[in-house]
């Protein structure tokens, strides 16, 4: 059995690092999924359909090859307990973005799983759901699963020839959600159920799943730790698979180390590295994979066995701790460490060898360079380009090394470093001085370098990774000066380690004192929230007793208002019962501030002999109150009763004098009886026997009423029938009178008019037409239309009218307006039908001059005068034309 073919990492999703759920869960499937909150889409759906592949053969022929999809089977597996639920990628996973709101939050974890060989296609798919299956009823949530294809990619080889590069990588990606899946029915019965279920019948529960808790929370709870969790995700792996594959296929998650295996592991070159690796590129961890493969064909040739020298690094069996009463078996530390080739030694399982020391001057950071495994290959070695990659390899183990352990420094300074800024916080809180501790904690943290050291590896490795690409470089000097460098780096992280020990314990101090006084602090502050509840009742009983007091105020004002009482001894005796001992409830109070105030150092017998005197006395001060209110509650009720019988009869009465006083008024025995009878006295039979009385008595005035209203009535007929008579006379001489004034109007306004004509017809004799010699239908048009122009400018011209007259007038304005323009056209078609020659020239003309004598008359835009001095320029020039054309004789 070996781990061939084995390989399973986890990763988290999360917004601190800028992922996005839905964008994972898009590429794993091929699919195309819109994040609802961003809108962002996210398209992969190319990863679903055939890639093609344009390649060139060596001969220069293209020709190309069909790569199927990236996506080979994808599925979405439940909890096996929640039943057949309705869930799609694109909601499930909206709903996870939308109920992880911190700027932190982890959004899933995602284990990417290689597939060993001697797996078909059909055992794939049983593989991964049946893993992801067992997960998911694990861990109680949704797992996306999506089996990819290798890649495939295309690389240029030599002049024009392209070829096709594919792995052998059939992997699976297995993304589980941060939150448990529930159905309906769970939801509504689980306590811890989000209250908001999906429209799909599923809900998501308030917290996380179990395997992001911290690994303090799950050692509480009986369940495994990280390490453990993680070693169990690698083992069901393991063991499904071992399941499908033949024997000689089987694999095993453990490393070389923990099988018992005398073989070094490579590193993990990654999906951009490998890549390179397809297309012919090389870097320093390809070299040191190289080397790797060296050393374990050199000990697999000499039968050696590897020495580690890391004291017991790799865990290979669990530790044992109790945790709040439970005894939790996991492993502490990480099992799968780093190593680093100055620190192996390969011994004879039977002697030890004695290592070569070619190069005692040429030691590291290593207290036992003249021990290593290199030395042995580099003593052996006679190709001297070999030694200088195997040099390298070395440089760049102690690199990596180095750089493991300063970021792991590096994180603990943070760590440390957030804790020395919360100091202040914690002495806030629980009232301790830890400003001696933060000093030293300061101090300390000072002395600590780890950023420096760390950007000098990234220039060391950068020069590791210039001698491969160019061994001129890699002397002897260049490797001296770059080694004494490194074990200077290596001193420097010694000294942190030593400050670190001492820094360490410190901080944990200040951390388990400050946890230890929150723990103190716990239940005073419990009984102070129990406390809380009883002023929370005592500010209840306060809005109360104000409320009841308006209520007392309005029950008595009603039973006064229905003359029911007027005692103000029993108002102000049940008043009393709505007051509250304000001094005492401010110093209850006070007292509650003052415990509140107490920081957790301050807490002691006397502060809890405080708080519970002072949760007795809100307790009797509560029940006292509940009393008054009680007896106040009681008496407003009654009061409210009576007001509610006796209100209707009391009204009753008030409504029967309102309606009827007058009525009542005139029996004094009947009056008297009303008003004078008590509140209390009031009932049903009483008030229908005022009402009958009043009834009867009503009865007795309105005969009275109508007799005397039969004689006013036939009076005021009377006078109404004469007032009529009068009106209608009246109104018969106004209408008379009225039609003999308009009857004048229109005879003068006539007479005015006949004079005008008159006057016009005389006006015209004078301007004399008919001495025009031309033909008589031309004489009378001109004639005509002169006087209508005369009329025109007479109605137009006079104001003193009334006003009858004065719509006559406008009325015969408008007349004559449209007499002018049909007389003005048929002078002009009169003047139409003469022939064109002198005689009508002079006819114009003739008219053209008596016409200036007359009002303006217009024709379109121009004047009439201005439109017949227009025709006889037209006339003259007909005739001259015609003059011109037979102005010589005609040839023969």
């Amino acid at each position: 059995m070996s781990n061939k073919g084995f390989h399973l990492s986890v990763s988290a999703i999360s917004k601190a690092k800028n992922h996005s759920v839905l964008a994972k869960s898009a590429y794993n499937s091929g699919s195309k999924l819109i994040d609802e909150q961003s809108g962002e889409v996210n398209d992969y759906t190319n990863k679903t359909k055939d890639k093609v592949l344009n390649l060139v053969d060596s001969d220069g022929i293209k020709y190309t090859q069909v790569i199927e999809k990236n996506v080979m089977h994808t599925a979405l597996i439940t909890p096996t307990i929640a039943g057949d639920l309705a869930v799609t990628r694109e909601s499930f996973w909206n709903d996870i973005e939308r109920v992880e709101t911190r700027k932190n939050a982890q959004l899933g974890t995602e284990i990417d799983v290689m597939f060993p060989e001697g797996i078909t296609a059909d055992q794939r798919m049983v593989l991964a759901e049946r893993y992801a299956q067992i997960l998911s009823d694990r861990y109680n949530v949704l797992v996306d699963v999506a089996i990819h294809r290798p890649h495939s990619h295309e690389k240029h080889v030599g002049k024009g020839e392209v070829v096709e590069l594919t792995s052998i990588n059939f992997h699976a990606h297995i993304l589980l959600s941060s939150r448990e899946i529930l159905s309906d029915a769970d939801a509504d019965a689980d306590a811890d159920a989000d209250a908001d279920a999906d429209a799909d019948g599923y809900a998501l529960s308030k917290r996380k799943n179990w395997l992001q808790w911290s690994t303090g929370e799950r050692l509480s709870k009986g369940l495994n730790g990280r390490g453990d969790e993680l070693k169990y995700q690698r083992t069901l792996w393991a063991d499904i698979a071992n399941e499908l594959l033949p024997e000689n296929k089987v694999i095993n998650e453990k490393s070389y180390r923990e099988q018992g295996i005398n073989r070094l592991p490579k590193m993990k070159l990654g999906k951009s590295l490998y890549k390179d690796v397809l297309k012919g590129k090389r870097s320093v961890i390809h070299e040191y994979n190289e080397t790797i493969d060296e050393i374990n064909a050199y000990i697999e040739k000499n039968g050696l066995v590897i020495e580690y020298h890391d004291k017991g690094r790799i865990d290979l069996e669990s530790n044992a701790q109790e945790d709040n009463g439970v005894t939790v078996h996991y492993k502490k530390r990480k099992p799968f460490a780093r190593l680093e080739l100055s620190n192996i030694r390969l011994v004879d399982p039977a002697v030890e060898l004695t290592p070569a020391t070619l190069k005692k001057d040429s030691q590291t950071h290593s207290d036992v360079a003249n021990d290593h495994a290199l030395d042995d290959l580099l003593a052996i070695s006679d190709d001297f380009e070999q030694q200088k990659k195997m040099v390298r390899s070395a440089l760049f183990s102690t690199i990596d090394t180095l750089h493991e352990e300063l970021a792991h420094q590096s994180k603990q300074t943070i760590t440390i470093d957030k804790n020395i800024k919360n100091t202040s916080q914690f002495t806030e809180e629980v009232g301790q001085d830890y400003s001696t501790s933060r000093q030293k904690m300061i101090e300390l943290a000072k002395q600590i370098n780890t950023k420096e050291q760390s950007e000098a590896l990234k220039v060391a490795l950068a020069l590791v990774e210039k001698f491969r690409q160019d061994d001129t470089l890699q002397t002897g000097r260049a490797v001296t000066s770059l080694e004494k460098q490194l074990s200077q780096i290596d001193k420097i992280v010694l000294n942190n380690k030593a400050v670190l020990k001492k820094l360490i314990p410190l901080n944990n101090e200040v951390i388990a004192d400050h946890k230890g006084l929150k723990a103190t602090l716990k239940p005073f502050a419990t009984k102070l929230n129990k406390l809380a509840t009883g002023f929370k009742a005592l500010d209840e009983i306060d809005i109360e007793k104000s409320d009841l007091s308006l209520q007392w105020d309005q029950a008595f004002a009603d039973l006064q208002e229905i003359d029911v009482t007027n005692n103000m001894d029993t108002y102000h005796k049940f008043a009393a019962f709505a007051d509250l001992d304000v001094e005492r409830f401010k110093y209850f109070r006070e007292e509650r501030e003052a415990l509140s105030t107490l920081k957790a150092v301050e807490i002691d017998a006397d502060a809890d002999t405080r708080l519970t005197a002072l949760a007795a006395d809100v307790k009797a001060f509560k029940t006292a109150n509940n009393e008054d209110i009680q007896q106040l509650k009681q008496q407003i009720t009654t009061s409210e009763k009576t007001y509610q019988r006796l209100s209707p009869f009391y009204e009753q009465r008030r409504e029967l004098l309102d309606q009827s006083g007058a009525v009542i008024s005139q029996d004094d025995e009947l009056y008297d009886e009303i008003v004078s009878t008590k509140t209390t006295q009031l009932n049903a039979a009483r008030l229908d026997e005022w009402r009958t009385r009043t009834i009867a008595l009503h009865q007795q005035l309105i005969k009275a009423h109508e007799q005397a209203e039969l004689e006013n009535k036939a009076k005021l007929e009377r006078e109404a029938a004469d007032k009529r008579r009068q009106a209608q006379q009246q109104k018969e001489q106004e209408q008379a009178a009225l039609a003999r004034t308009r009857l004048a109007e229109t005879e003068a306004y006539q007479d005015r008019f006949d004079n005008v004509v008159v006057r016009v017809k005389r006006h015209v004799d004078e301007i004399d037409f008919k001495v025009i010699d031309t033909a008589a239908t031309v004489i009378a048009a001109a004639e005509k239309l002169a006087a209508e122009a005369f009329i025109l400018e007479a109605l137009q011209q006079t104001d003193d009218f009334t006003g009858l007259q004065q719509r006559l007038r406008d009325t015969d304005e408008k007349r004559v307006v449209i007499d002018v323009e049909q007389s003005t056209q048929t002078l002009l078609q009169a003047l139409r039908t003469l022939p064109d020659d002198r005689h009508k020239m002079d006819a114009i003309n003739a008219l053209n001059k008596r016409f200036e004598r007359v009002p303006d008359i217009h024709v379109d835009t121009k004047t009439l005068t201005q439109t017949l001095s227009t025709q006889v320029l037209e006339v003259e020039n007909d005739i001259q034309a015609k003059t011109r054309r037979y102005s010589s004789p005609r040839p023969f």
